[in-house]
C-alpha cells in the first residue's frame, strides 16, 4: 500500500472524545488489554493527529507523536495497525516467523510472503482465519518486520505445508500492507528502527551484524529450515558477526566476484570432528583447485585467448575464457586456493613468465597484456577435449550446447561491448539455453575510493545486498562507530562523506558529520549506477539499465491482410533467425527476417497473419523472456 510515493493532504488535531472513540474502536478490533491499548495509544499522553493521503488516495493516518501508529485504508474504520504501533505492542497480531533471516530482504523489498518462505514451530502457526491481519517476524527477532491479510487461514496454511513436505508447498500466505523499509516508514516514520537488528537489508537477531555472517554460520531453525535463533546468536557473537561480515565482503568485486556464480563456500568442519583431519582435507581441496585454476588457465591461453584479445582485464579473462574452458562439472573459486584473491593468481603466473601483467593505477585491477608460449608451463600443457569443458557439455537436454571455442568467446566478449550488434552476435551464438537477468549496479565515480580502501574492484559489478555489505564494512575498518553518539549511528570521515554528498549539499549547507545506519543503504544506492546482466548459456551481455521491451505489433498490407512483427530479441540473447524458423512451425504461417532502419537496430521477424495473442505466450515459454519485457501493440 506504501510501496510508491505518496503525498499527505489535510491534518488535523484528534479531540479527547474522538481519541476515547478510536481507543473503543481498537480495544473491539483487536481485544486489546488495558496495558496494551496504553502502550498503542496513551489516553492522555502524546499528541494525536489524524491526516489524509492526497486525492485520489481515501486512506487517513492517525500519528500519535509524529509516528504513524494506524491507517484506514477505505475512510470507513478498518483501523490497521503499522509496523511503528506493532513495535509498541509486538503481540497485537498472530506473529508469523519466516524460515530465514535472509528471506526478510524480500520482504523489505515489497514482497509478499509465500508458503515456502515460511517456519512452522512444533506446535503450529499461531491461529489466525484467512483476510485476518497477520504480523510477520525474523527469527530470532521479536519485532515485527511486515504485516498483511493472510491468504490462507491457519490450519490451511500448516495442512498444505504438511502435504508439500519440506519443499514448502507453493502460493501466498500473507498479502502485505506495511513494511519495514517502504515510504510510510521512510517519509513520515522518520526511518526509526526498534533495535540493531532492522539492517539496511533485511532484520536479524539483534548483535548480529549481517545477514551473510549467519549464512555463513550455517544457520538453521528448529525445523532445520530456519527459525528461531540458534544459541549464542545474540549480543555475545557481536564481535565476531562484525568479523565475519567484513571478511564476507572482502571476497565481493573484482577479486571474487570474478569467479561470479561459480563459488560454493566449503562446508564448515562438525563440532565434533577431528581437527587434523578437517585441517588435511582443507589442504587437500585447496591443492586441487590450485590445479584446477591452473588447468582452466593453460587451456584458455590454448583455446580461447588469441593475442589480438590483449590487452585483457582479469575480469574479463576470468568470465570470458578461463570460467568457459574449466572441466565439465567443475566449481571454480579462487576464495578456496591459496592466492584468496584473483589479481595475486595472475600476478603468480607473472613471476613465472607464463603472463606479462601490469596493475591499473586508478583502478588496481590487473591487466594482462601478454602471453609467454614459449614457457615451458604453456608446451607442457596438452589440452583437453572441448567435450569435456563446461561450455561444451550439453545443458542437460534443456538447451543446445555450446561450443567452447574461441569464437564463442568473441561472441560473449562483444556482447558486452558493442551494445545491440553485440547482443544481436551473442544471440547468435547462444542458442535458447535458460536466460537469466540479473539487476546489477556499477559504484559512481565518487564511491570509488571507498572500494578501493576495502580492496574491491570500482569498475565491477555489485548486487545491491553486495554494496550496501561494502558501505557497512568500510564504516567499520575505518572505526567510524567509535565516535558514535549511538549504535544507529557513524560519524562521517571525509571520504565518506564525500562520496554520498559531495555534488549534492546546496551552497550555503553545511555538510552532515554523522549518518544514521539506517540511511545508508539510500545514500550509497544514489551513487551506484543500474546496469543489467543477460545471460544465456554460456553468453553474457550487460547494459545500462533495463533491457528494451520486446515489441509485438500488427500491421495492415493489401487490403485486409496482416502480418505481425517481432522486434526486440537480440538484448534477451535470442536469434531472430532461429525464432523465424520456429514460428513458421508452430503456426504453419510464412515467416520472414528484416533489418531494422538505422545502424546496429537489429532486426525483426515477420509473420504472415494476426497472432498477436498467441505470441507473448510461444516466447515466454520457448525463450524464458518474463511476461514484464513485452509490449503488445493493438
Amino acid at each position: 500500500m506504501f510501496k510508491k510515493p505518496f503525498s499527505i493532504g489535510p491534518s488535523h488535531k484528534v479531540s479527547g472524545a474522538d481519541r476515547k472513540k478510536l481507543r473503543r474502536a481498537l480495544e473491539k478490533s483487536f481485544g486489546c488489554s488495558e496495558d496494551a491499548l496504553e502502550a498503542l495509544l496513551p489516553s492522555k499522553a502524546g499528541e494525536l493527529e489524524q491526516a489524509k493521503l492526497a486525492s485520489p488516495s481515501r486512506v487517513v493516518l492517525y500519528l500519535h507523536d509524529g509516528a504513524p501508529i494506524l491507517f484506514d485504508p477505505n475512510g470507513k474504520g478498518d483501523y490497521t495497525p503499522t509496523i511503528f504501533a506493532l513495535w509498541r505492542v509486538p503481540t497485537l497480531l498472530p506473529q508469523v516467523f519466516v524460515k530465514h533471516p535472509a528471506v526478510s530482504r524480500y520482504l523489505v523489498g515489497g514482497a509478499d510472503l509465500m508458503l515456502p518462505g515460511v517456519a512452522v514451530p512444533p506446535g503450529g502457526l499461531p491461529p489466525f482465519p484467512k483476510d485476518g491481519l497477520v504480523a510477520v517476524c525474523s527469527p530470532g527477532n521479536p519485532m515485527p518486520l511486515a504485516l498483511g491479510t493472510a491468504a490462507l487461514s491457519s490450519t490451511d496454511a500448516v495442512a498444505r505445508l504438511a502435504a508439500a513436505g519440506r519443499g514448502g508447498g507453493k502460493g501466498k500466505l500473507v498479502e502485505v500492507l506495511q513494511f519495514y523499509g517502504d515510504y510510510l516508514w521512510g517519509d513520515v516514520g522518520g526511518r526509526a528502527i526498534p533495535n540493531d537488528g532492522f539492517l539496511a537489508d533485511g532484520v536479524v537477531p539483534p548483535g548480529v551484524a549481517s545477514i551473510e555472517f549467519m549464512l555463513a554460520q550455517g544457520y538453521e531453525s528448529d525445523d532445520g529450515e530456519g527459525g528461531e535463533a540458534a544459541p549464542g546468536a545474540g549480543a555475545a557473537a557481536e564481535g565476531d558477526a562484525a568479523d565475519g561480515a567484513a571478511a564476507a565482503v572482502q571476497g565481493l568485486g573484482l577479486d571474487a566476484a570474478a569467479a561470479g556464480g561459480e563459488s560454493a563456500a566449503p562446508a564448515p568442519a562438525g563440532a565434533d570432528g577431528d581437527a587434523s583431519t578437517s585441517a588435511a582435507a582443507a589442504a587437500a581441496e585447496e591443492v586441487d583447485m590450485d590445479a584446477l585454476m591452473e588447468g582452466a588457465l593453460l587451456q584458455a591461453l590454448h583455446k580461447s585467448v588469441k593475442d589480438t584479445d590483449l590487452p585483457l582485464n582479469s575480469s574479463v579473462l576470468w568470465n570470458q575464457h578461463v570460467l568457459p574452458c574449466r572441466p565439465a562439472g567443475a566449481t571454480l573459486d579462487v576464495k578456496r586456493s591459496k592466492h584468496k584473491k584473483m589479481s595475486k593468481f595472475l600476478q603468480s603466473y607473472g613471476k613465472t613468465g607464463l603472463l606479462t601483467c601490469k596493475e591499473d593505477k586508478h583502478s588496481g585491477d590487473v591487466i594482462v597484456t601478454g602471453v609467454n608460449r614459449k614457457c615451458a608451463l604453456f608446451t607442457d600443457f596438452r589440452p583437453y577435449k572441448a567435450s569435456l569443458t563446461a561450455a561444451g557439455a550439453a545443458d542437460g537436454g534443456a538447451g543446445p550446447a555450446a561450443a567452447a571455442s574461441s569464437s564463442a568467446a568473441a561472441a560473449s566478449s562483444s556482447a558486452a561491448a558493442a551494445g545491440p550488434s553485440g547482443a544481436a552476435a551473442a544471440a547468435a551464438a547462444g542458442g535458447c539455453g535458460e536466460l537469466v537477468i540479473d539487476e546489477v549496479f556499477k559504484p559512481g565515480k565518487e564511491l570509488r575510493p571507498i572500494f578501493e580502501e576495502l580492496g574491491l574492484h570500482p569498475e565491477g559489478l555489485y548486487t545491491a545486498a553486495e554494496a550496501v555489505d561494502a558501505g557497512f564494512a568500510y564504516a567499520k575498518a575505518a572505526g567510524l562507530e567509535a565516535g558514535a553518539p549511538d549504535n544507529r549511528t557513524f560519524v562521517l570521515n571525509a571520504t565518506l562523506c564525500d562520496a554520498l554528498f559531495k555534488g549534492l549539499i546546496k551552497k550555503g549547507e553545511l555538510y552532515p558529520t554523522h549518518l544514521a545506519k539506517a540511511d545508508l543503504r539510500d545514500a550509497l544506492m544514489r551513487r551506484m549506477h543500474p546496469q543489467c546482466r543477460v545471460s544465456r548459456g554460456g553468453q553474457t551481455f550487460i547494459r545500462k539499465g533495463q533491457p528494451p521491451a520486446v515489441s509485438i505489433s500488427t500491421e495492415k498490407r493489401q487490403g485486409n491482410k496482416r502480418v505481425t512483427k517481432i522486434a526486440g530479441l537480440e538484448p534477451f540473447l535470442v536469434d531472430p533467425e532461429q525464432v523465424s524458423a520456429e514460428c513458421c512451425r508452430k503456426f504453419a504461417c510464412a515467416t520472414g527476417v528484416v533489418d531494422l532502419p538505422g545502424k546496429g537496430q537489429g532486426q525483426e521477424v515477420v509473420l504472415q497473419g494476426n497472432f498477436l495473442e498467441a505470441l507473448p505466450d510461444f516466447l515466454i515459454s520457448q525463450y524464458g523472456i518474463p511476461k514484464k519485457y513485452f509490449l503488445v501493440k493493438k
